[in-house]
C-alpha cells in the first residue's frame, strides 16, 4: 500500500468523484481510477461500487475512510509540531537577569519575540549579577542579563550597552529645568543609596567625596526600581541605571544626566559549550532590537 494511493482514495471521498479528486491532486483523472484500483486489489476491500458517471462508497470503504482520516489527523499534528520547531517553540527558554532589566526590559523583550513566536514558552528568574551567573553556569538558566562580570565562570559574554547614570528626582523638583546634574546641585538634599557593600557603587561615593560634597542617606536599597518608587514618593533624589528611570518616566519622576560620568554596563552570557540554538540566538537578538529603541528614549 503506497500513501498516493491512500491520498487518492482520501480526496475521492471528500470530493465525491475521481475527476474532482484529480484537480485537488493535480493530476489526471486515470490516475486516480488507477490508484483507487490498485488501493483495492492489495486491501482486499471493494472500496466503491461503480455507477454510471460516479463511484459510491461502499460499507467497507466508509470504515476505511475513517481510519484514513485518522491518520491523516497525526500527519496533520506532525506537520504543526515542525511549524512550531521552525517558530522556536520546540523547547522552553530559562531567562535570568538582575530585577533592573527582569522588570522593564525583559517584559518589553518577550512582547516583541512572542509577536513572531507566539508559541514560545518563557520562564523568567530575577537576581544580583552573582546569582544569575551561578544560574547561567549551572545551566538552571539558558542565558542571564548582568552588570557585573565574574571571570572565574567559563562563559561566553556579549557587550548590551554602556550607558551614562542619570539622576532621578520627583516632578516639580527645584532642579528639573537645569541641563544636568551635578555632586554640588545635590547638596543637602536628601538622598537615596545603594547599600555600600553593593560593588559597583563606589563611583558615586568617589564623585561626591572629590567635590567635597556630603550626602544626606535617609535610605537605602539595592534595587534601582525601588530607588525609583521612593523618588516618585517625593522621599529624595538618587543616581541611577537610566534603564530603571525609563521604566518609571510616567511615574511622577524626571531624569536628568549626571556629571562626573558614571557608566552602567550591561552583559548577556550564556554557556560556552552551548550547542547552537535559534531559540536563544533568536531572543538575545531582540533583547538587542528593544534595547536600541529604548536607547533613543533615553
Amino acid at each position: 500500500m503506497r500513501f498516493s494511493q491512500v491520498e487518492a482514495f482520501r480526496a475521492v471521498m471528500l470530493s465525491g468523484s475521481t475527476t474532482a479528486a484529480a484537480r485537488i491532486l493535480h493530476t489526471s483523472q486515470p490516475n486516480i481510477s488507477r490508484a483507487i484500483a490498485q488501493l483495492e486489489a492489495q486491501t482486499g476491500l471493494r472500496l466503491f461500487e461503480r455507477l454510471p458517471g460516479r463511484l459510491a462508497p461502499t460499507s467497507d470503504g466508509v470504515s476505511f475512510f475513517k481510519e484514513v482520516q485518522r491518520s491523516f489527523a497525526g500527519l496533520q499534528h506532525l506537520d504543526e509540531a515542525a511549524k512550531r520547531i521552525r517558530r522556536f517553540s520546540g523547547r522552553a527558554l530559562t531567562v535570568a537577569a538582575i530585577q533592573i532589566l527582569a522588570l522593564g526590559l525583559i517584559p518589553r523583550t518577550i512582547k516583541r519575540f512572542v509577536e513572531n513566536c507566539p508559541e514560545a514558552s518563557i520562564s523568567i528568574h530575577t537576581g544580583h549579577s552573582t546569582a544569575v551567573t551561578r544560574w547561567v553556569d549551572d545551566q538552571t538558566c539558558d542565558l542571564g542579563i548582568v552588570s557585573q562580570l565574574d571571570e572565574t565562570y567559563g562563559l561566553d559574554v556579549e557587550k548590551l550597552y554602556e550607558l551614562d547614570a542619570v539622576c532621578v528626582m520627583p516632578r516639580g523638583h527645584r532642579l528639573e529645568n537645569k541641563p544636568y546634574i551635578t555632586p554640588q546641585d545635590l547638596a543637602g538634599e536628601r538622598y537615596i543609596s545603594f547599600p555600600r557593600s553593593d560593588k559597583g557603587y563606589s563611583e558615586v561615593d568617589h564623585a561626591f567625596e572629590s567635590a567635597g560634597v556630603p550626602r544626606s542617606i535617609n535610605l537605602e536599597t539595592s534595587y534601582s526600581s525601588i530607588t525609583c518608587s521612593l523618588v516618585a514618593q517625593g522621599l529624595g533624589v538618587a543616581i541611577v541605571n537610566p534603564l530603571a528611570a525609563l521604566d518609571y518616566r510616567n511615574a511622577g519622576i524626571l531624569a536628568r544626566p549626571f556629571l562626573p560620568a558614571i557608566r552602567h554596563s550591561g552583559y548577556v552570557i550564556y554557556p560556552r559549550d552551548r550547542v547552537a540554538d535559534r531559540l536563544i540566538s533568536g531572543f538575545i537578538e531582540t533583547i538587542k532590537t528593544v534595547l536600541a529603541a529604548d536607547q533613543k528614549l533615553l
